[in-house]
């Protein structure tokens, strides 16, 4: 919706929300509940973690700019004090997690500060937010939210990974969070001398479950301040608090008599004496004299070594290889055309997502190669054959392997 124009259900949406939607005014209808100091605490741990990633990610998407992200500030919020923190336009991007752990997960923006870092992005001035300006700030999110899972699973035990990104500039009546309550992380981003404002909304039972360890029925209940939920608490399960486990008393592990002194090692185990049986060792078939105090390695000398003495190779008539060479001809083998390479980082590659652009190594009209069993044999040009794709050989390779360091 870059040019704004409402659809009747939109306009609905507005006359029937003004109230609840806060209508761009701080503290019209939304609350922020106050968020416990530990749970604040373990959110800053665990994200600053993540900050290092997400800056050299933004680096590279962003090129020739110096790129600063500050730690982000986090607010326990419901569904009306988002919409209080969001301009009257806004641009969502909304990237939800899915897996097992599944949770409504977004990032708003401006859109006079989307459109500049869209045009940050593209290399350009500021730039319409259009499909084109749109599509840059999806790639960027798609980005961010995949080094966030590789952050955050790492507190898990369960799997979750980034869905795809769809962005949108709307009006914040039309934004709809599914979670009742959330926690947003509100990041300050420096490009140069440009600042960008990038809030980023949690489920908050999805991010409670992170730092209880993703463990199922942890972390699913609003505490409104409480602290986190499933934290571990040795009085639930008779810690050393209330002389649990171990126990305190009666000795762990027993104190005397342990191992027993008497009858150790069992009859049978290991005769003290005896052992190894002086007859019958080695076993026969071993040298039964002067072992091992004579013969290989005991002074007795190394046993005799002897080459062997093979006939001299002689060239056999090759007269009959043109002729078995028909049996080859009806062998299968792979054809490959590759239209180019591109080499990436796996931080890279976790980031990708539907709407990503890889560039090839590759120049707009230039030749593709031919491959066979992955050797390459010949360049060619591609066509179009009865709407099928075809490749037309241009170039036979006298030498693959040089071609292939070219």
């Amino acid at each position: 919706m870059s040019d704004l124009t409402l659809s009747q259900d939109e306009i609905d949406a507005l006359l029937m929300g003004g109230g609840s939607g806060g209508g761009g005014s701080k503290g019209g209808g939304g609350s922020k509940k106050a968020m416990a100091s530990s749970e604040e605490s373990a959110l800053k741990a665990l994200f600053k973690d993540a900050v290092p990633g997400l800056t050299n990610s933004l680096s590279g998407l962003v090129s020739g700019k110096k790129i600063t992200l500050n730690p982000p500030v986090f607010d326990l919020v419901d569904k009306e004090g988002l919409l209080d923190n969001l301009s009257q336009e806004t641009v969502e991007l909304k990237a939800d997690f899915v897996g097992e752990l599944s949770a409504d997960h977004s990032f708003y923006l401006e859109p006079t500060e989307a459109a500049t870092l869209a045009g940050a992005i593209m290399g350009q001035e500021e730039v319409e937010l259009n499909s084109t300006g749109i599509g840059a700030l999806e790639e960027m999110a798609s980005m961010l939210s995949g080094n966030l899972v590789t952050t955050l699973s790492r507190k898990s035990s369960q799997d979750f990974s980034p869905g795809p990104v769809t962005g949108q500039k709307t009006v914040k009546a039309m934004v709809q969070p599914q979670a009742d309550s959330l926690i947003t992380a509100t990041w300050t981003l420096m490009a140069d001398s440009d600042s960008f404002k990038i809030i980023e909304a949690f489920d908050a039972n999805f991010l409670r479950s992170i730092l209880s360890g993703g463990a199922p029925g942890k972390g699913a209940q609003d505490q409104g301040g409480q602290g986190m939920p499933g934290a571990y608490q040795p009085q639930q399960f008779g810690g050393p608090q209330q002389g649990g486990y171990p126990p305190q008393q009666g000795g762990y592990p027993p104190q005397q008599g342990y191992p027993p002194q008497q009858g150790y090692p069992p009859q049978g185990y290991a005769p003290q004496q005896g052992y190894p049986p002086q007859q019958g060792y080695p076993p026969q078939g071993y040298p039964q004299q002067g072992y091992p105090q004579q013969g290989f390695g005991a002074g007795g000398g190394y046993p005799a070594v002897q080459g062997v003495q093979l006939p001299h190779l002689t060239p056999q008539n090759m007269s009959g290889e043109q002729g078995n060479i028909s049996l080859l001809m009806d062998v299968t083998m792979e054809v490959t055309v590759e239209l180019g390479r591109a080499k990436k980082q796996i931080k890279e590659i976790l980031s990708m997502g539907e709407g990503t652009i890889i560039a090839l190594d590759k120049l707009a009209g230039e030749a593709v190669d031919i491959l066979v069993n992955h050797k390459l044999i010949a360049k060619g040009e591609v066509v179009v054959i009865d709407e099928n794709f075809g490749v037309r050989v241009t170039e036979i390779v006298s030498n693959p392997d040089k071609a292939l360091e070219n």
